[in-house]
């Protein structure tokens, strides 16, 4: 589970994604505001925050350097870039579709 908070117009937005699970939330003071299921390199998440203005969350997960950014707008313009580490990402990823693949062909042999 990766989680980037910050604070946008006095509003504390919090991203939670899960590369297992696939599930992506968004909460703006604690509310639940958006949620999504991707398994995509890239998301976005768009809501209005309480006082009217635009926000825009950009989720992306880079390979190369093992890393997930986000990406968060205010009324168009970008405020920050947040990185998280997780060299194990898509290793950990792969372990389990290897377990799904193997325990399926146990199940049709047997």
């Amino acid at each position: 589970m990766v989680r980037f908070s910050y604070n946008v117009a006095q509003h504390l937005l919090e991203l939670q994604a899960s590369d297992w699970t696939g599930m992506e939330r968004l909460y703006v003071d604690g509310e639940l505001v958006s949620r999504k299921f991707s398994f995509s390199p890239q998301s976005e998440h768009r809501v209005r925050l309480h006082n009217g203005d635009s926000c825009r969350c950009q989720l992306l997960y880079d390979p190369n350097r093992a890393q997930t950014l986000c990406r968060i707008y205010h009324q168009g313009k970008l405020l920050t870039s947040l990185k998280h580490t997780e060299p194990s990402r898509f290793y950990n990823g792969y372990q389990l579709l290897l377990l799904a693949g193997l325990s399926c062909l146990l199940l049709a042999y047997l």
